[in-house]
């Protein structure tokens, strides 16, 4: 091959690989990566490179009454404090993101949400607070923890020993973030693996090893015709840990808690986050996978603190064929299931109480 032919197939060569990432790039990965700073898609659909389950969302905030936030937090008088994971921090964004702006809007309480120090140990972030004498100076009279459902066991069924933890002072969460995306070039494996991914998934649940793509019996969320839904690999993977044992340690430990609290003139307040498969489990079609019985468990067994059946709410809403509870690209729920959960009857009845006082 002389060199002028050779040439021209390196200039061929070239040519080809770069009409290939700007095409795949231009109409399809851009998507997914190249977002401005006001807008944001879910985890789920990044992860697993479904550009058909992408739903673009702005943060907004249009409820009456904010939480206190580290901005905002003067040392008032605390009606509620919030501890939790990324559902307690806005992470699902989209509109009104915060549950705790309802619990602030609804009942005209003051809420302030506090980072547990340890991501897997809540009860040290509470016993801390008690011990400090910082619940009994902010005056508290609730202290809701928020757990997603798939960390129950890991949190809460631990060996608990209250003597061990140490006081500690609040650290006051942030309200205000950045919206944040992947630095990703115009050309990069993102366009192999976008293609890729797409096929397989047309023969394998879970082609992306991290993330599930189910087909529904129904319509679910509004922007999407397909009727299909992205589940993440640890919703199905962690059930084997939600043993009855498990789930009996887990509750005696926050009976534990809540008598603690009690001394103190505070309630306990339970709200699961509803891992996205247990509630729209009952809905992908010809599931072959376990249910997670955590809710059924739980539900008869006494309990000293006030146990929010979320799945209820949840699951309630769905047979009233509510759309869009959960973002269809995300894990996280959306303001409609904070706003149904918060503005329940049993959320109603406890602050109803409260602000009767």
């Amino acid at each position: 091959m002389n060199q002028k032919i050779y040439f021209k197939y390196l200039i061929g060569a070239i040519t080809l690989f770069l009409s290939y990432h700007i095409f795949i790039w231009v109409f399809f990965t851009s998507k997914i990566f190249d977002l401005d700073d006001k807008h944001s898609i879910g985890d789920l659909a990044r992860m697993s490179y479904q550009i058909d389950m992408i739903y673009k969302r702005k943060l907004e905030y249009t409820l009456p009454k904010s939480f206190i936030y580290k901005d905002t937090y003067q040392n008032q008088t605390i009606d509620i404090i919030t501890i939790g994971d990324s559902f307690s921090h806005g992470s699902s964004r989209g509109e009104n993101p915060y549950y705790q702006d309802y619990l602030a809007s609804s009942y005209n309480l003051n809420v302030l949400n506090i980072d547990p120090i340890d991501p897997y140990d809540y009860f040290s972030t509470v016993v801390g607070l008690a011990k400090s004498g910082f619940l009994k100076k902010s005056h508290t009279r609730y202290l809701l923890i928020e757990s997603v459902e798939r960390f129950f066991p890991r949190r809460f069924s631990r060996d608990l020993n209250i003597n061990k933890y140490k006081p500690i002072q609040p650290i006051v969460s942030d309200k205000i973030f950045s919206i944040r995306h992947l630095d990703v070039p115009m050309i990069s494996t993102a366009n192999y693996k976008l293609p890729y991914y797409s096929f397989l998934y047309l023969f394998k649940d879970n082609a992306k090893k991290d993330v599930y793509k189910f087909k529904l019996t129904q319509k679910f969320f509004t922007h999407h015709i397909n009727n299909k839904i992205l589940i993440f690999h640890d919703d199905i993977n962690d059930i084997p840990q939600f043993t009855e044992k498990n789930i009996i340690k887990m509750n005696n430990n926050l009976n534990k808690i809540a008598k603690l609290l009690k001394t103190l003139d505070i309630k306990l307040i339970i709200l699961p986050a509803p891992d996205k498969y247990d509630i729209y489990a009952n809905y992908i079609q010809n599931n072959k996978y376990p249910k997670n019985p955590f809710f059924k468990i739980i539900k008869p067994l006494k309990k000293d603190y006030i146990f929010i059946d979320t799945k209820k709410i949840l699951t309630d809403k769905l047979k009233e064929n509510t759309l869009d509870l959960y973002y269809p690209d995300d894990t996280h729920w959306s303001s409609k299931a904070s706003e149904a959960i918060i503005n329940s009857d049993i959320v109603q009845k406890v602050f109803k109480k409260y602000n009767d006082l």
